[in-house]
Parts: C-alpha cells; structure tokens; sequence
C-alpha cells in the first residue's frame, strides 16, 4: 500500500500521496484537500493496479500535438495521399486548438466544444473528417495505456445531407465528349470522357492508366496502379484498397483508343497533356475545359467523379448485377456498393415483387385468385 502525507501551503494544508506504480518505480500525487479526498485516490489505484486496469499518468503528460506527431508517424497502412490529409487536418484544426492541452486534461466536453465550434465555419463533412482523425489519435493513446478512456469517441456530429447523384443518359455523355473536345481539340479528352463514363475509373486511375494496361483482345482495362497528388506533385500508387482489377470496355472505346495511342510506347501513359506530357491534374481539367462544356450541355457543378456515378447507372440499366458492379468499380465489398448506389435498385424491388405475384399465383392456381 501507499501512503499519505500532509504539507502546508498559503491556501491551507493539503495531502499528498506517495505509491509504487506496477513496475515498482515510486511516484506521488499531490494537492488532494482532504484527507478522504487522498484516500480514495489511493485505493483506487489499488485496484486498478490488482486488475491490470492502472493507467501511468506521467505517460499521458505529452500534448495533444506531441502525441498526434507521434499517431501520424505510426499510420504505415495509408496511402501517401491520406497520410497527407491526415497531416493537413491534424497542423490546420487539431494543434492549433487543442496542441498545447496534454492528453491527461483533454476531457470529452472539450473535444465536443472543439467539433461544435468547427460546424460553425465548416462543412459537415470536414468536421466529420477532422473527429475521425481526433479520435483515431485519442483511442491509439488508450490502446498504449495513456487513457484510460477515448475522449473523442462518439462525438456529436453535424448531421451530413446526402448529395444528390447526378446520372447522365448515353446522349448526354456523347454530347458532354463532343463539348470537351471542341474546348481541347486534339488531346482527345472527348475519349476521356467516355472512357470515364464507361469504365467507372476514378480520376487517379485514368491519370495512372499506361498503354499495357489495355488488353485489346480480350476488351479490358487493367487497372494496375495509380496517381495520386501529395504537396502538389504525383506519385505512383497503388490502386485504391491494394487490389488491381480488369475491367470490361465496350468496343466503340477500344476502337477509338486504339486509334489515340498509335505511335505511344508500352510504358507510356495514355492521357497526358499534350503541352507537358504529363498526366492530367483534376482540377486543370475542371477548370479549362470540363466545367464550362458541363454548362453548355446543360448540367452546370457536374464533377467528373460524377461520370463515375454514370457508369454505375448505365451498367445497371442494362442489368448489371450488385456483385459485378462492384468489381467494375472496385469497391472492397458488395455492401459498399449497396450503400453508395442503393437507389439505383429500387427498381429491382418493383421487379421482386412482379415476380413473387407471377409465383404465387402458378403454384395456387385453382385455390385462390389473383389479378396480374
């Protein structure tokens, strides 16, 4: 067991208690008012020492932004392009409001005040990304044995408003290829845009799309690696979630890809800007020559991950299941695909439907009647 000592100061006399953490090194607590105050401190580290629950203080005196330096450092599984949002949220919001506060005293009221002030000057989104990386920081300190509990766990959150999706029809992609590349005549950014509509790359896997990747005699795109933008520069990565995936292209696209990289190497990349020769950031493409062709055919704030969403729509107009829209779009599971494009399948609901009335009323035919 500890012990406790009384010592005197101007505001009157005060406690201190002295105890032996699990390792056997002696440490103390001190400027408990009360006695009573000191005892039940000491006998809770007793038993939190006899369940295996007792928690360092000393190891939870390092600050909020000591300690998420130290939680960046350890994030090996991110690709370089979260890692790099991850650092831009953690120096832009997290350190300058909480850096200077040490774990011990970072208490769930201010993590909750930190987020609620942020939904003042920012989208729900933001401030659901900047909790994220909060708590993600906040729980590594628990499962080290700093906290004995996840201050930023479970916070309050502004509610997000989903967006709604837009789909193009085939007409409006031609005529969405046909505007883009009346603005870029000879980059074949019009191709670009149907190779998006009808492959469902995301922008960094078009960027990271090499003339070895297209498989002319089986139809398909490979997708092997992509580009992602990290303090303004590309690097190399790979696809998202590690897996690389083959996806069906409609021959109309081969044929006019075909004809765009005559003359390129193996190694060469398939869309590059003709002036440097360099894959093609999003935002340069937005800006001279997607946007405005999105207004001129009538669909103004149309994105290009929007073609995205397109590709998703036309594969299932045409029957495409949930299981291989999944692997044409590579998500890591069927019910992300679900989760994003659920509304896509309401029709298939209205189909079940048609289809159980079909059944039932062939297995009861004679017994009870039914109206188709």
């Amino acid at each position: 067991m500890g012990s406790i000592t009384s010592y005197s100061t101007a505001a009157g006399r005060r406690y201190r208690v002295r105890y032996r953490k699990p390792d056997r090194s002696q440490t103390d607590k001190r400027g408990f008012k009360t006695k009573h105050e000191a005892e039940l401190f000491l006998a809770s580290v007793e038993v939190a020492k006899a369940s295996g629950r007792y928690i360092d203080p000393t190891r939870a005196r390092v600050s909020v932004a000591e300690w998420m330096a130290i939680y960046i450092s350890t994030r090996a599984d991110l690709r370089r392009s979260s890692l790099s949002r991850m650092e831009g949220v953690t120096r832009l919001q997290i350190v300058p409001a909480l850096g200077a506060i040490p774990l011990a005293e970072l208490t769930r009221l201010r993590c909750q005040q930190f987020v609620s002030q942020l939904n003042a000057t920012h989208k729900p989104g933001s401030v659901h990304k900047v909790a994220t990386v909060l708590s993600g920081a906040m729980q590594l300190a628990v499962d080290d044995g700093r906290l004995p509990g996840n201050p930023a766990a479970r916070l309050k959150l502004p509610r997000q408003m989903k967006r709604r999706k837009k789909f193009l029809t085939h007409q409006q992609v031609a005529a969405l290829a046909a505007a883009v590349d009346s603005r870029a005549k000879g980059e074949g950014f019009g191709l670009l845009i149907y190779v998006l509509a009808y492959t469902g790359l995301r922008w960094g896997e078009l960027a990271g799309l090499r003339v070895r990747d297209l498989d002319f005699k089986r139809r398909r795109l490979n997708v092997r690696e992509t580009m992602v933008e990290v303090g303004g520069y590309f690097e190399e990565s790979a696809p998202k979630d590690y897996e690389e995936r083959s996806i069906p292209v409609p021959e109309f696209i081969m044929s006019q890809l075909a004809v765009h990289i005559e003359g390129k190497m193996s190694d060469d990349r398939v869309f590059v800007s003709a002036r440097t020769q360099m894959p093609i950031r999003n935002q340069s493409f937005r800006r001279y020559w997607f946007n405005d062709a999105a207004a001129e055919i009538g669909i103004p704030g149309l994105t290009p991950h929007e073609l995205r969403h397109t590709c998703a729509s036309l594969a299932v107009s045409v029957g495409a299941n949930v299981k291989a829209l999944q692997k044409m779009l590579g998500h890591a599971s069927a019910a992300i695909t679900l989760d994003v494009y659920a509304d896509l399948f309401d029709e298939d609901l209205d189909d079940v439907a048609r289809a159980l009335n079909t059944a039932a009323a062939d297995a009861s035919s004679g017994h009870v009647e039914f109206r188709r």
